[in-house]
């Protein structure tokens, strides 16, 4: 009996012993403390994680290889229509450690799409805190000559490009270059703008005598200008309101706006090389600083540039102004022939109406039909063989020109120094008459 009960306590201890131990070791297990096991799972998880932030950066570096960055022009001063793109794979993107961005070749004017923006008449005062900014005063030094003493010339540019490019009237600048367009020596520009108390030195980037457009250069350095926007698309309309945005006077804290009307429009035209020609003229006095100052309208719009070359009497006081449209089909022409300089080109030195009007005006009036021709360059081979605006050119070298294109054929088949004949209608004697000149070299 004593034997059986000894059995018996003996089971129910190691029973005991056998629960307790279970219990200790049920616990660590399910918890899952530190292991070697554990480690290895810490690990794995780690690798997968990076691999992921690897997987990750590639792509993004790869995207961004192929990444097109364009800034969409406004009509807010200071922005850029540059297109950047980029054309660098990832390895050398990686390689380099550097951004993926390349600077264009060349600047290029803002130009903004006036569909983009809706168009909303503005305070004149508005108008004027907005495009003022861009508006600089040149100062341009014109050696002595035989006739004249040393002396200066102030005018108005208009910014167009954040990076150093301006506009203005090239007349303004006649009397101080050579006859390549060549600044002389002892001639100097200066560009005064607003915000920054010393002025830029310019050089002359390029021009256009029959449009009479001047491209000027500054170097701002690391600091960007603030330019405006030209507009492709703007329509001048007869007694449209308008502005002209000048450079202050000497001792004026700021600028000057002087408001008026657009009285005409001279219609559409086709130059020899194919660029058109235009010009409107307003009601706004031709003051001293008006001459390559900016025509605004009332919604803000820079519709047009203030020449000088029109003016052939000190009694007109009527501002002849370049349209916009026509100003950055001609900046585009500049900035094409400074960058990829082309061959020598020939040059008659006249603008015909387009063919439309042309028919219009040979219907209205029964002229017979031709090239009318709308302005003749001063100093010009036609200049000098003596056609006028107004006449009607109905042929060259007896090839009949109908057309604005068979005019624009007509030159490219030429060179310097070719024999030209043209046979003229003058409506205003009412006479068939002979002109005839040598092609010369194309200024630009």
């Amino acid at each position: 009996m004593s034997k059986h009960t000894f059995k018996s306590s003996i089971l129910v201890v190691l029973s005991l012993l056998l629960f307790l131990f279970a219990s200790s070791c049920g616990p660590v297990n399910s918890v899952g403390a530190p292991s070697t096991n554990s480690h290895n799972d810490t690990s794995d998880k780690t690798e997968a994680s990076k691999s992921k932030s690897t997987l990750s950066t590639t792509d993004t570096t790869a995207s961004s290889s192929t990444t097109t960055k364009s800034t969409v022009p406004t009509t807010s001063p200071g922005t850029s229509s540059t297109l950047l793109v980029t054309t660098s794979n990832s390895s050398s993107a990686s390689s380099s450690g550097s951004s993926d961005e390349t600077k264009p070749t060349g600047s290029r004017p803002i130009v903004t799409d006036d569909k983009d923006h809706p168009l909303v008449t503005l305070a004149w005062t508005e108008i004027f805190e907005q495009v003022n900014p861009s508006v600089a005063m040149i100062r341009l030094t014109i050696p002595a000559s035989s006739i004249y003493e040393k002396r200066e010339e102030t005018f108005s540019a208009l910014i167009i490009d954040e990076e150093g490019l301006l506009i203005s009237s090239y007349s303004m600048f006649e009397k101080a270059v050579d006859y390549r367009g060549i600044l002389m020596d002892g001639a100097s520009v200066e560009v005064y703008v607003d915000a920054y108390t010393k002025p830029f030195p310019a050089t002359m980037y390029g021009f256009d005598t029959m449009s009479d457009i001047a491209l000027l250069k500054v170097e701002p350095d690391s600091r960007k200008l603030t330019a405006q926007a030209l507009s492709r698309k703007s329509e001048v309309k007869v007694g449209l309101p308008v502005g002209v945005i000048t450079a202050p006077e000497d001792y004026v804290l700021k600028g000057s706006l002087i408001p008026g009307h657009v009285m005409s429009v001279k219609g559409p035209a086709v130059r020899e090389n194919g660029l058109p020609y235009s010009l409107f003229v307003t009601d706004v006095p031709t003051l001293n600083k008006v001459p390559g100052a900016p025509l605004v309208d009332e919604y803000g719009r820079v519709v047009g540039i203030c020449s000088a070359s029109n003016q052939h009497s000190y009694l007109d006081y009527r501002t002849y102004v370049v349209p916009a449209p026509v100003i950055t089909k001609v900046v585009d022409h500049i900035l094409e022939l400074a960058e990829n300089p082309p061959a020598l080109r020939p040059m008659l030195g006249i603008a015909v109406m387009s063919d439309e009007t042309a028919a219009h005006f040979s219907q209205r009036y029964e002229y017979p039909m031709g090239l009318f021709v709308t302005s003749v360059q001063l100093d010009s081979p036609a200049d000098v063989a003596g056609l006028r605006e107004g006449d009607i050119i109905l042929s060259i070298n007896e090839e009949p020109t109908e057309s604005t294109e068979d005019l624009i054929e007509y030159m490219e088949e030429k060179s310097i120094g070719s024999y030209c004949v043209m046979k003229v209608y003058r409506p205003s004697e009412d006479a068939e008459l002979y002109f005839s000149c040598y092609l010369q070299q194309a200024r630009n």
